[in-house]
């Protein structure tokens, strides 16, 4: 398993395990937030995606142009205080949820090995 040591001196408290995951939904979230914010557009847009139907968004680096010179950069962050919350927990739980598991197969796969 990728980064397990049961050598290791120092263990991870579950403080630890929320806190990356925690950090990663962070991350997460801060770099996928304005991607979110042109799919909702496009996704709200009734007009066709054809150039001279008067669509007002044709394309992904026309939508950024476009919301940058009408509503300024930070648009693209819009909601992201409330999606950034649910990536919080969402992070945390993935990572405490990942971290029991792989202790408790291989909890079990020591035990199989040892009554063999």
């Amino acid at each position: 398993m990728v980064g397990f040591d049961p050598n290791q001196r120092r263990k991870l408290t579950p403080f630890d395990h929320a806190a990356a995951g925690a950090v990663s939904g962070v991350i997460t979230r801060s770099v996928a937030q304005p991607l979110d914010v042109l799919k909702i557009r496009f996704q709200l847009q009734v007009e066709p995606l054809k150039f001279g139907t008067g669509s007002k968004y044709t394309g992904v680096a026309q939508a950024v142009g476009k919301i940058y010179q009408e509503e300024g950069l930070f648009a693209l962050w819009k909601g992201h205080v409330a999606a950034q919350g649910l990536s919080v927990i969402f992070g945390i739980s993935q990572v405490i949820y990942v971290v029991f598991f792989s202790s408790l197969i291989l909890i079990t796969k020591l035990k199989t090995c040892l009554q063999i």
